[in-house]
Formats: C-alpha cells, structure tokens, sequence
C-alpha cells in the first residue's frame, strides 16, 4: 500500500470505481421515465459519491481527513448496492447485470476498506 500515485487517476480503486459509474449512467438509461427524479437520480448521486471522495480524499492532505472521505465513498458504495438491489426487484435490471454490479461494489469497498486502515495504522 505504500505505493505512490501522481494523481487520483492512478489510484485502481478510483479506476474501477469509475468504470461503475460509467454502467450505473448505461443501466439507468433503461429505467422507467417515471423513475427519472427518483431511483435514477438516486443510484446516480451515490455512484458519482464513491468517484468524488475517493479524488477529494486523494487530494486532502493530512490522514485522517482522506479517510474520513473514504468512509463516505464507502458508505456511497453501500447505497448505490441497496438502490440496485431496488431496481433489480422492480425488474429494471436483470439479476445477472445487477449481480455484476453489486460484485463489483464489493471490490471497490475491499480496497476502499485496504486504503482507511493503511492510513490509519
């Protein structure tokens, strides 16, 4: 954990967090218009959390103020898990794609977890 980046970009966990967001804006173009203001708006802000303070931590300088945006780009992860969990049970995406989605979360979290105890140890 003790490598160093030039920039968020080349944390993985920004990538991969990043990738997520890019399917979350594909699956959400699949919802229901009724769902634009709800679920849609929704799934997207937490999706957009995780990417944000996971750069905003980056750029914060001291430890205890990067992990404590970890922990909301954690906590986001969590959300956008629950809120797919919805659209999968309303059927505005099919549990294969929803699984992936939700797998994939749970990579994110594992090296978003990785990062907040390395700096705090």
């Amino acid at each position: 954990m003790d490598k160093k980046y030039n920039d968020f970009r080349d944390m993985s966990v920004w990538q991969k967090a990043f990738a997520l967001l890019v399917k979350v804006y594909d699956v959400c173009k699949h919802f229901p218009p009724e769902e634009r203001y709800a679920l849609t708006d929704d799934l997207r802000r937490a999706a957009n959390s995780v990417v944000h303070n996971l750069a905003e931590g980056y750029g914060r300088f001291e430890s205890k103020d990067k992990t404590r945006f970890y922990k909301i780009a954690r906590g986001s992860s969590y959300e956008a898990m629950s809120q797919l969990l919805v659209a999968d049970s309303q059927a505005y995406v099919n549990s294969k794609q929803s699984e992936k989605l939700l797998n994939d979360y749970k990579q994110v979290v594992e090296e978003i977890n990785a990062l907040i105890y390395f700096l705090e140890k």
